[in-house]
């Protein structure tokens, strides 16, 4: 088996001296690794405390063989998988870099919830990855005033599944440090995620410290103190995204925004659950003799729009282009060609897919209202923003931003305006998602739950300003546009 179908990626040497030497600061003489891998924690744990004595455990048996060749002395090592195993045990010191399996990959979360339920007093969300499991069962191990450090992926300060766990830290009041690697530190090989260290004692701590590491030589104590921002424990919300407890640039810090939803509510795109089937282009179209009513235009990739404004003209562009601009809704055949492809897929097995399948009939497609505005899911140095004059639907790879009152063309355009503003895209990156590689996520929470300007504030002139600009934009997506409205924004948000 594979290390990755495990979730198994091996700890960087210098983050595995940094984890047990902090793990073993109290003169513990034992350790428990719950998911041991090759060694890494116990090799560097050996070096500080010859005398240690280690509990491991390890359900890969190639693992397990590689480790024993590696390690030439004792280990009291469990080849099991370590959520199967109960005792009454307590530890001193633990240390982990747990598997990090998504919830679809956990084939027994089921029983898991309901366990930890009964047995820990916390009710995960069946959205949880795998290594949430492992944390909650370790902290239940850990003796009181003892140690555990977890190297982790950083997404849960932010999602959803994360807020229970932030509340059972908070609770426990366990937390010491958190220690965030930048974005750009890619420190697995096999794996694109932000990283982040959980630093926990078994003590009542009063205060937890926010730590930002930018590079693997600055992580180490004392740190730095433009690197640390320390928090009174009772100031620390568990339904806030916990990035922005590392950041020194909040939204208070700017004047006259609102909530996004109190604006308009994003919706991600459509998702067909097999886009090499319902996303086609028009020479397949043609090929296939498929009627006008099953091809539907849609936007497939985020990767196709290299503008700001979508118009006809670049959607016929598009499609000249060969690209797969149409999504094939099967309700709406009407000859034997149409359904002769619903056939074909049925043939292949499209209809057997997981979200295919518990689609009535399989070959319909989401009903999603057209958005006037666009915004990726996924981004790099830009969240890409999209003005939709095309009138064209989306698929999953872009968000439909829907304005929740009946709102004017010069409206939608001026809220676009400031959505692509550096100004605006600073504010809304405080509730981004970060994985590794410097590559972001937003959902469509994320979005919703951001803030914005208060479109309401500006003035008539700048209104006409900013409608003038735009119009120049669509014949020139020249930056000085982009600057030109970024300053009439900046003028009323920077305080």
């Amino acid at each position: 088996m594979k290390k990755n179908d495990l979730g198994q990626f091996y700890t960087p040497q210098p983050i595995a001296k940094f984890m047990t030497e902090w793990v073993l600061k109290k003169n513990n003489n034992e350790l428990l690794d719950p998911a041991v891998g090759l060694g890494i924690f116990v090799l560097e744990a050996k070096k500080i405390r010859p005398d240690i004595k280690v509990t491991a455990f390890e359900i890969d048996s190639e693992t397990v063989n590689q480790l024993n060749k590696l390690c030439d002395f004792s280990i009291d090592l469990h080849k099991i998988d370590y959520l199967s195993y109960f005792s009454d045990r307590k530890y001193s010191a633990i240390i982990c870099n747990p598997p990090y399996n998504k919830f679809q990959q956990i084939p027994n979360r089921d029983k898991y919830n309901k366990l930890f339920s009964d047995k820990y007093g916390i009710k995960l969300s069946g959205y949880s990855n795998l290594y949430v499991y492992f944390l909650i069962k370790s902290i239940n191990e850990l003796k009181e005033g003892g140690r555990c450090c977890y190297i982790i992926p950083y997404e849960f300060l932010n999602t959803g599944y994360g807020q229970i766990v932030k509340q059972y830290l908070l609770n426990q009041k366990i937390i010491k440090h958190i220690i965030k690697f930048d974005s750009n530190l890619k420190l697995f090989s096999d794996v694109i995620t932000t990283s982040c260290i959980l630093c926990l004692e078994k003590t009542e701590n009063e205060y937890v410290d926010f730590i930002n590491v930018d590079c693997i030589e600055n992580l180490c104590f004392p740190f730095s103190d433009n690197l640390i921002k320390t928090l009174n424990i009772n100031d620390i919300d568990a339904k806030k995204k916990w990035s922005n407890y590392f950041k020194d640039e909040q939204s208070d810090k700017y004047s006259n925004l609102v909530k996004f939803s109190s604006v308009a509510i994003a919706k991600r795109g459509i998702a067909t659950g097999n886009n090499s089937f319902f996303t086609i282009t028009q020479n397949k179209i043609n090929k296939l003799n498929l009627s006008k009513d099953v091809c539907i235009p849609c936007i497939a990739k985020s990767s196709y729009i290299d503008r700001y404004i979508l118009t006809d003209d670049y959607v016929q562009y598009l499609i000249g282009e060969n690209k797969n601009m149409f999504i094939f809704d099967g309700t709406k055949a009407n000859n034997h060609y149409d359904f002769d492809y619903i056939q074909y897929g049925e043939n292949i097995g499209v209809n057997k897919s997981y979200l295919v399948a518990h689609r009535r009939p399989w070959f319909a497609i989401e009903k999603k209202q057209v958005a006037p505005i666009l915004i990726s899911v996924f981004n790099r140095e830009r969240l890409k923003v999209v003005r939709n004059e095309a009138n064209i639907k989306n698929l999953a790879t872009f968000h439909g931003v829907y304005f929740i009152n009946n709102v004017t063309d010069d409206f939608v355009t001026v809220f676009f305006c400031y959505l692509i503003t550096p100004i605006a895209q600073k504010i809304l990156n405080l509730n981004k998602r970060e994985y590794g590689e410097g590559l972001n996520k937003f959902e469509p929470n994320d979005l919703n739950n951001a803030m914005v300007f208060d479109i309401t504030k500006l003035s008539i002139d700048d209104k006409y300003k900013i409608n003038k600009i735009y119009n120049l934009l669509k014949l020139d997506e020249n930056k000085k546009y982009i600057d030109d409205l970024n300053k009439i924004f900046i003028k009323y948000i920077l305080k």
